[in-house]
């Protein structure tokens, strides 16, 4: 005891140090290889809170994985660097003479000042654990990028200055953020071979094949506010989230709040879970999370399938709440913009109660049936509301909010030959068959006639609908698909250069005065 008192600060070093390479370790097995340190550093930014639903599965495997074994490697390290140290101070001569000798060696060689310097010093080890860490989530990317940074205004079209149409006509929107829904979904296969994609592809819609991840959009809220305000998550706006003003994170629900839509996002977990509910307050919607679907069709007890993301509420509960909430707002002659984020396909995967499902004998499995189960669950959905007549004036679109990130899929295809899903149901001409994140918000509201006809971008974006022979679309996409562009630095003096908050409703025009603000 006495000698671990008088090491406890090297203890604790070792611990972290052990600890910061379990995690790596953990993260890349659980969450998959591509993940990006932007979306380390906003989950260590919302901390447990934005985190405390997620599958007990996990908590329990963070501890027994990174936790644990790093006290157990740290009491071991630790004890055998006393014992060295022991065999480098004895002068004790050993029984056998070919042992004296090889002690002699293993004095010189692994015990020399060198090495315990370098090898067997816990800040050091400390040192090397972190670089570890910091290498494989890219982190040196971020110095990177900054230390070239390059300024190119054209790229940004402020979508607080742009003169919105206010047609007299107004379509209504429904948005659906189908979790982890890409095009190489397809591939998983069963033993009937059937395309998990059937239902999905059967929605009503025009699909858009090629769609990359932008940068910075690889979890769930990352993907949301670059489809929905036209800017890549980087540190600067994660970190900042939901302090930055409206005026200068000005993003497609807060044109729709201008012209007085009734705005409602469904989320299937927690509203807390990486603070997306506050966010989608903050920016003009009512939030309906999983507690209030559980309360308003009571739902008394958690989902049966334990394996559900979060404690969350399955599709078909979320589905049949907003059905009955969407009924209600159209008959009032009102009009909206339902926004939907699922939960179903997300790993460990959770299925509808009505769903009859084949073969889950293994992860791959599991996740054609959830893809299957969800995609049928979403076209009733829709055909519900089509049969209604709801979907006569309406805009919908129907997406994934980020590539699935388990090594399932990253075996199929690499990352960057991906496509996220993408289907539009609208009566206007798709110009053009590549896209990334930031495109969604400009096409969504030229769908809608909102977007003015002079103008098809908006912040980093270019609606769909805008004609190639005006635009040089394939140079845009190539610049702002580069993280050493959007550097933070970038994005920084975009949001901080924005002019003063109005309060009459009305645009500030061209001309407005630009002012400083600092976050």
């Amino acid at each position: 005891m006495k000698f671990f008192k008088k090491n406890i600060l090297n203890f604790l070093i070792l611990t972290l140090g052990f600890f910061i390479i379990l995690l790596t370790l953990w993260i890349t097995k659980t969450f998959g290889k591509n993940v990006y340190y932007v979306e380390i550093l906003y989950n260590i930014h919302i901390g447990y809170e934005g985190f405390k639903d997620s599958p007990n599965e996990y908590k329990i495997s963070f501890l027994l994985y990174t936790i644990f074994p790093a006290f157990v490697l740290s009491i071991i390290f630790l004890f055998a660097g006393n014992k060295l140290e022991q065999i480098q101070n004895s002068n004790e001569d050993y029984k056998y003479l070919w042992l004296n000798k090889y002690i002699k060696i293993f004095k010189l060689v692994f015990l020399s000042k060198f090495i315990k310097i370098f090898l067997l010093n816990s800040y050091i080890f400390l040192v090397y654990c972190s670089l570890f860490f910091v290498f494989q989530f890219g982190f040196f990317e971020y110095f990177e990028k900054n230390a070239r940074y390059e300024d190119y205004p054209e790229l940004y079209k402020n979508p607080y200055l742009i003169k919105y149409n206010e047609p007299t006509n107004q379509k209504n929107l429904i948005l659906f953020y189908v979790e982890s829904l890409e095009y190489d979904v397809s591939k998983l296969s069963n033993n009937d071979k059937s395309d998990p994609l059937e239902f999905f592809n059967k929605i009503k819609g025009e699909n858009i094949y090629n769609f990359k991840h932008g940068p910075s959009t690889s979890f769930s809220i990352a993907g949301i506010v670059a489809s929905q305000c036209s800017l890549p998550f980087n540190v600067v706006v994660n970190s900042n989230l939901n302090k930055i003003p409206k005026e200068k994170l000005f993003c497609l629900s807060d044109v729709l709040a201008r012209q007085n839509y009734e705005q409602i996002f469904y989320f299937a977990v927690d509203g807390k879970f990486q603070s997306t509910g506050p966010f989608k307050k903050k920016h003009g919607y009512k939030v309906n999370d999983a507690n209030v679907i559980r309360r308003d069709l009571n739902i008394t007890e958690k989902p049966s399938n334990q394996l559900a993301w979060g404690e969350s509420v399955f599709d078909s509960d979320m589905l049949n709440h907003a059905k009955q909430e969407m009924i209600k707002i159209y008959e009032a002659g009102k009009k909206f913009n339902f926004t939907f984020k699922s939960s179903d396909t997300h790993h460990p995967y959770g299925f509808s109660p009505e769903c009859i499902l084949g073969d889950t004998s293994n992860e791959s499995l599991q996740a054609y049936e959830a893809y299957k189960c969800s995609g049928n669950v979403i076209k009733k959905f829709f055909d519900d509301l089509d049969n209604l007549g709801i979907l006569d004036n309406t805009v919908v679109v129907v997406m994934g909010d980020h590539l699935a990130f388990r090594d399932t899929f990253e075996s199929l295809n690499k990352r960057e030959k991906r496509n996220l899903y993408f289907k539009i149901y609208s009566n206007k001409k798709i110009q053009r068959s590549k896209m990334n994140h930031f495109d969604v918000a400009p096409t969504i509201l030229d769908a809608l006639d909102i977007l003015p006809n002079n103008n098809k971008q908006f912040g980093f974006g270019v609606s769909l609908f805008q004609n190639e022979k005006k635009f040089d679309y394939d140079k845009h996409y190539n610049l702002v698909m580069r993280h050493d562009i959007l550097s933070n630095f970038y994005l920084r003096r975009l949001l901080k250069f924005v002019p003063p908050a109005r309060t009459d409703g009305l645009d500030p025009g061209p001309n407005a005065k630009m002012i400083a603000t600092i976050d």
